[in-house]
């Protein structure tokens, strides 16, 4: 289950200092931009983009993280800031009060994570479907191909069209919204909408 946070508020009130690129007060605190010092002031500081050094889930670490379980690994694996780390340095922080292993993930977690969407306006949606679908599928069947749909890192960065996790697309105009996101997730974004200023007005 996703956890609604206290009073449903936004979790700048439970952290004192963080890095959430897109948000503001104390959750852009040690954001960077694309500068090497903490709390630089660059105009990118902060910036829901890949200028933020921060930004996506691999950038995503600290003493609390919140991200996708197979990004721990890729982490270790991949980013210069984890050498000589391991599994083992690292742990999860069940609802219930445990603490696991990050293997254990299956059994300790916040909630299924809910896919991304590609939106299209109406009139293009046919179009772009059948773009997206075609360049999925020649590419499937072409492995040497310099173009890559799902991988960033041949490219120097992380999840740039699409997540780097990301297996294959489906098409989902059958299905309402609720349905693609889930219950629970559509209930904790609901409820922090609802804390803003934006749901005040609303």
């Amino acid at each position: 289950q996703i956890p609604i946070l206290p009073n449903n508020c936004p979790p700048y009130h439970y952290f004192w200092k963080g890095c959430m690129p897109g948000a503001d007060r104390n959750l852009c605190k040690v954001c960077i931009g694309d500068g090497e010092m903490e709390g630089a002031k660059v105009s990118s500081r902060c910036a829901a983009n890949h200028n933020e050094r921060y930004y996506g889930n691999m950038g995503a670490f600290g003493d609390v993280a919140f991200l996708e379980h197979h990004n721990l690994l890729k982490n270790i694996e991949s980013e210069s800031w984890a050498m000589g780390y391991t599994l083992n340095d690292f742990e999860i922080l069940c609802l219930d009060g445990r603490r696991v292993a990050v293997t254990d993930w299956a059994d300790c977690n916040l909630g299924p994570v809910p896919p991304n969407i590609v939106m299209t306006r109406p009139v293009t949606t046919t179009k772009i479907y059948g773009f997206l679908m075609k360049s999925q599928e020649t590419l499937e069947t072409n492995l040497d191909s310099r173009f890559h749909l799902f991988h960033s890192q041949k490219y120097g960065e992380s999840d740039l069209l699409f997540k780097d996790a990301t297996q294959y697309l489906v098409h989902t105009s059958h299905l309402g919204y609720q349905s693609i996101l889930g219950k629970p997730f559509f209930q904790l974004a609901e409820s922090v909408f609802n804390c803003t200023h934006a749901g005040n007005v609303m």
